[in-house]
């Protein structure tokens, strides 16, 4: 029972660090706790307490908070690792700047899709999500990517634990059914779907290229549907040229 405080704070310490790789600025403890629906009491201690270890910097006069060189240093490793000189946060942005819409980097997380991070829509009308959702691993259009990653075998028990979860039998899935959707996604190379998070929302997605030994990931964007779907074959074109490099070196 000792170490459930403990998960619940290790997990605070990384959604406080989603906040700001999403806010890209420095936040005061009220902005911190109301964005992420925490007690100001314990975010002032969780905020004190990575300020001490020297991953944060505080401003007194301000009251505001800023993540510093330490949390940069510790986590470069992984990017580099993963994609050389090329930034994934980069990518997003190119994507963002192009397109206008909705940006995310998916990965599976059980039988949802999580999204890693997003940066939101700049153009109006647009819709938004955020990071840490979940999506249905087999409704989603990033869910449907990822489901090309996985053995027969691992489709079919995911199946069956959706479906297990569903109690409108209407609503299961075929096995058959789901295959041919797996291989039809093949053979595009993306996917999309409509009204998975909200009604008049649809999304576009493709798989990133990965070293051996990572788990799949996605590179999705959302927005109304009548834009995705009229936009399809000039967002695809220009995800697949913003995505290029990255397969050159993976």
């Amino acid at each position: 029972m000792d170490s459930l405080p403990k998960v619940k704070s290790a997990h605070r310490v990384l959604e406080v660090l989603e906040y700001f790789a999403e806010t890209r600025s420095p936040a005061t403890i009220k902005e911190i706790s109301q964005s992420l629906g925490y007690p100001q009491s314990s975010t002032s201690v969780l905020m004190n307490s990575l300020t001490e270890a020297g991953y944060f910097d505080h401003e007194a006069r301000t009251g505001l908070y800023v993540p510093n060189l330490r949390i940069a240093l510790a986590t470069a490793w992984i990017q580099e690792e993963m994609y050389s000189a090329q930034s994934l946060l980069r990518l997003m942005r190119s994507v963002r700047d192009r397109c206008g819409h909705t940006v995310m980097i998916g990965a599976q997380h059980g039988t949802h899709v999580r999204y890693l991070h997003v940066l939101q829509a700049t153009r109006a009308g647009s819709f938004t999500s955020s990071s840490g959702a979940l999506r249905p691993l087999f409704h989603s259009a990033a869910g449907k990517m990822l489901l090309t990653t996985r053995t027969d075998r691992e489709v079919a028990s995911l199946l069956r634990k959706v479906n297990a979860l569903e109690r409108n039998p209407d609503l299961h899935l075929a096995l058959e059914d789901v295959r041919k959707s797996i291989a039809q996604t093949l053979r595009d190379g993306f996917a999309l779907s409509t009204g998975v998070s909200m009604p008049g929302a649809a999304a576009l997605a493709m798989l990133l290229p990965m070293k051996r030994g990572y788990d799949a990931m996605t590179l999705s964007l959302g927005g109304p549907i009548d834009e995705i779907k009229r936009d399809r074959a000039m967002l695809l074109d220009m995800m697949n040229e913003l995505v290029d490099p990255f397969r050159m070196r993976s």
